[in-house]
């Protein structure tokens, strides 16, 4: 959808693009959705984990949602160097 402005799943081209994920919303102040990678993840504590914020591309006719990491270059890297630990 992010590519083609397309829905894959009704063929709309009616999308919303870069919309925020909201993750959860506590004391006035939003959080945007994130995904993170373990740097360590054997370690008990501290795995160093590597984040990127959420965005959504939306289809207004159907609903149906994909999500996109904003810097996905940084959890590749943290995905290399747990592979090399």
């Amino acid at each position: 959808m992010k590519q083609s402005g397309q829905c894959p799943k009704c063929g709309s081209n009616h999308v919303i693009e870069d919309a925020k994920a909201i993750d959860h919303y506590d004391y006035g102040v939003q959080q945007e959705m994130q995904v993170g990678v373990d740097r360590n993840p054997n370690a008990w504590i501290f795995k160093a984990q590597a984040k990127s914020a959420v965005s959504a591309w939306l289809c207004a006719e159907c609903g149906y949602v994909e999500f996109y990491a904003d810097d996905p270059n940084t959890l590749a890297k943290a995905v290399q160097e747990a592979k090399d630990r």
